[in-house]
């Protein structure tokens, strides 16, 4: 059956544009103006006969006057209302349509409108530095960026996790910070006795790929055999926390702002990891033995029975008021180059979408598993930082799925790698020669760059036939945005 043509909006608005009445046009077509009415309503579907007269009282272009465009309208209009930004308004397909019908003028200029908006929006993403600035929709980049306001610190949490070691003994921290060997056993006993929950490494048979399960129906709480006893112990506190520290995760949620249930989810479950970083490695005891051992990563990581990874979080940590580290930077990325973590510190920032500058270090660590990378760069801001990175052993996953592999690089600005061991093997003064990074290729000012893989945003493109140079990109002059 063939659909009606409703396009009653170009009848209407092509009447207007020519000056007539409804009474002019409906005596032009030998219609009523009441049908006249309906027509422009889309009351009424407009006929082939009506179509053809059209054409001969008036100069206008038939194929293009038939061709409705309610449906491109319909998905356009519903774009913008799945879009985050306005997902909360949840309004229904029937409003829309009767916006289209009513104003379908009004919706074309709305669609262009967030267009517009979505490209902004896109290019800001893509820029760093823009200092929280932004309405950030996104509930990872929400919840990074509530860390980053809070200088990733969180005295109630450091409080709490000094309480719980107090109060149920399950950590055994000598003056060195040397731990012992039943922590993990000390800490399900005291889960058990405060909560009555049963604690259980579980085979990965029933395990499977998940990591940590809480059982509220049988009062379990099981932990995958696969994982390793530093990350054992990690995921046992970061279900204490999810259970014993919702007061604490709540207020911190209420004095950032944060309301969507989304990002209120993450963030506790992000505050829960840091809580157990915080009672696997005291605060005091942590800084005094990362500044006595000059940073070794490694030695850091066998005193406390942590991971390289975790040692590298809880460093980040370190910004008390009255005993602060030194501010490191962190950022995790696949082999592919896209960021899984990451945590601004001393100024650096991060491109949101693209990945990172091919020319970090981290990028050669997958070539080298389990081998310390160091680098001493500058970004084109002049900003000179050193890094250390490293890959992170993956977790165990079934042999059908194939574990991530990740690179860990915990950075700091350059003046501060004096104070770090890694730094004696290699020239970290003023006149050092460092390898010239960027932040990300969208946002990156080395236009001579030969491993840009793909242009600036606000820069225009050459392409030359009879000349090739080395690299994707032939880069012009700098040009505005939206020129």
């Amino acid at each position: 059956m063939q659909e009606k043509i409703l396009v009653g909006h170009k009848l209407r608005r092509f009447r207007k544009t020519i000056g007539l009445s409804q009474t002019a046009m409906a005596d032009a077509l030998e219609i009523s103006p009441s049908y006249l009415n309906l027509l422009e309503h889309n009351q009424r579907p407009l006929t082939v006969g009506l179509l053809l007269r059209l054409g001969n009282s008036f100069d206008i272009d038939l194929k293009d006057f038939a061709e409705d465009d309610a449906a491109s309208l319909s998905t356009g209009m519903s774009e913008i209302f799945s879009d985050p930004l306005l997902a909360d308004e949840q309004v229904p397909r029937r409003e829309i349509q009767d916006m289209i019908t009513a104003a379908p003028g009004a919706a074309r200029g709305l669609i262009t409108l967030f267009q517009a908006y979505r490209k902004v929006r896109d290019e800001l993403e893509a820029t760093a530095g823009d200092g929280g600035s932004m309405q950030i929709s996104n509930p990872i980049e929400k919840v990074r960026a509530t860390l980053q306001k809070a200088n990733n610190y969180f005295a109630a949490l450091e409080d709490a996790a000094d309480e719980l070691r107090r109060v149920a003994k399950i950590v055994s921290v000598n003056d060195f910070g040397l731990t012992g060997d039943n922590t993990l056993a000390n800490l399900a006993t005291y889960v058990t006795e405060t909560f009555g929950l049963r604690v259980r490494i579980m085979p990965v048979e029933i395990m499977q790929n998940q990591l940590r399960r809480y059982d509220l129906h049988r009062r379990e709480i099981l932990i995958s055999e696969a994982l390793l006893g530093s990350q054992r112990q990690f995921h046992l506190l970061v279900q204490l926390a999810l259970l014993s520290q919702q007061t604490a995760l709540d207020k911190i949620c209420e004095d950032h702002a944060v309301q969507d249930l989304q990002t209120k989810s993450l963030l506790k479950i992000t505050l829960a990891g840091y809580f157990a970083g915080a009672v696997m490695m005291p605060y005091s005891t942590f800084l005094d033995s990362a500044k006595s051992l000059r940073y070794d990563l490694d030695l850091l990581g066998r005193r406390f029975g942590c991971s390289f990874e975790q040692v590298c979080h809880r460093l980040t940590t370190l910004n008390a008021p009255n005993a602060r580290g030194i501010p490191f930077f962190f950022i995790r990325v696949d082999d592919a180059g896209n960021i899984s973590k990451r945590l601004a510190a001393a100024g650096m920032q991060f491109a949101t979408h693209g990945g990172t500058c091919p020319k970090w270090t981290m990028h050669k660590a997958f070539r080298t598993p389990e081998k310390i990378l160091i680098q001493a760069a500058e970004l084109p801001n002049g900003q000179k930082y050193f890094m250390v990175a490293r890959t992170a052993p993956p977790l165990w996953s079934p042999t059908l799925a194939q574990s991530p592999e990740f690179a860990v690089t915990l950075g700091c600005e350059l003046y501060h790698a004096r104070d770090m061991i890694y730094a004696d093997q290699i020239d970290v003064s003023k006149t050092a020669q460092l390898d010239e990074i960027g932040v990300g290729c969208s946002v990156c000012e080395r236009m001579d760059c030969t491993q840009r893989a793909h242009p600036p945003i606000g820069h225009e493109l050459r392409f030359d036939g009879p000349m090739r140079r080395i690299g994707l990109y032939d880069l012009g002059s700098k040009t505005t945005i939206g020129k």
